[in-house]
């Protein structure tokens, strides 16, 4: 059954918001290019347990397209999870998060502790130190600019098959690229990669929520080694790793159950 898009405004943004499922409530915040639809994709599996509460980040897909740098602010996104919890009613949830959602998802925890009862990292790509990536995402983002979408899409997933990753897994990142807005792509690319959130991992280590990291080898940009360092840095963390995208692209069921045994684990 397909959701019903509603909206919450958070600082004049609109966010897209899709609420899924029946059970206890977890929030999803996407990864930078990502959006709602695809995050529904790789959730399907726990919609029969859980109530999934998926969203569009500022500046992505059906939300407000953003190109002021400083409302990409990692804080500010964070703010952001207040205004959907709040908007679809749910005061306590599990919260999870890819990449740029993982950032958004860890901030939100710190910021608001009591209504996180699980936090869920997966693919971190920022806490204390720069994105080993975040040159090559905004030079990526400058070609985008020039070029397009479309062509930005393609040159991604051309060169990940040069890599040896598969084509259904390259295309699962950019499938999704063109329904955004070019400037507010372009935007995001330019300044998410270079968040850092803190100087070091102490505000992990000072949460008392479970925080499970699921992570992928081989993905420069989503370095494994941050998921195990902040595994390690957590009172009650839990990690699940896989070898490579490409094996997720290979079971569709792999990510959805890798975030069950997480929570199964707490």
């Amino acid at each position: 059954m397909s959701p019903q898009t509603t909206v919450a405004s958070a600082e004049g943004v609109s966010l897209a918001i899709d609420v899924v499922g029946r059970g206890e409530p977890l929030l999803f915040a996407h990864s930078l290019g990502s959006c709602r639809h695809q995050a529904r994709r790789l959730l399907a599996p726990l919609e029969r347990d859980f109530q999934v509460i998926l969203f569009d980040q500022r500046g992505h897909c059906g939300s407000t397209p953003v190109t002021d740098s400083s409302l990409y602010d990692p804080a500010r996104m964070a703010s952001d999870i207040v205004a959907v919890l709040d908007h679809v009613g749910v005061e306590q949830a599990i919260v999870a998060g890819e990449s740029m959602g993982a950032a958004t998802a860890l901030l939100f925890a710190i910021s608001e502790p009591k209504r996180v009862k699980h936090l869920l990292q997966i693919a971190p790509t920022a806490a204390d130190q720069r994105n080993p990536s975040c040159e090559m995402i905004m030079a990526l983002a400058d070609f985008t600019a020039e070029y397009g979408l479309q062509a930005a899409a393609d040159a991604v997933a051309l060169a990940a098959m040069g890599s040896g990753i598969p084509r259904s897994a390259a295309q699962m990142i950019t499938s999704l690229w063109t329904h955004h807005q070019l400037d507010s792509f372009v935007a995001a690319n330019r300044t998410v990669p270079s968040w850092v959130l803190f100087d070091n991992l102490a505000p992990v280590a000072s949460l008392r929520m479970p925080i499970g990291v699921f992570a992928w080898g081989g993905d420069p940009s989503r370095p494994i080694s941050l998921a195990r360092r902040l595994a390690s840095a957590a009172r009650r963390g839990h990690l699940e790793t896989v070898d490579s995208l490409a094996a997720l692209a290979a079971d569709p069921g792999l990510y959805a159950g890798a975030i069950r045994r997480l929570l199964e684990s707490a």
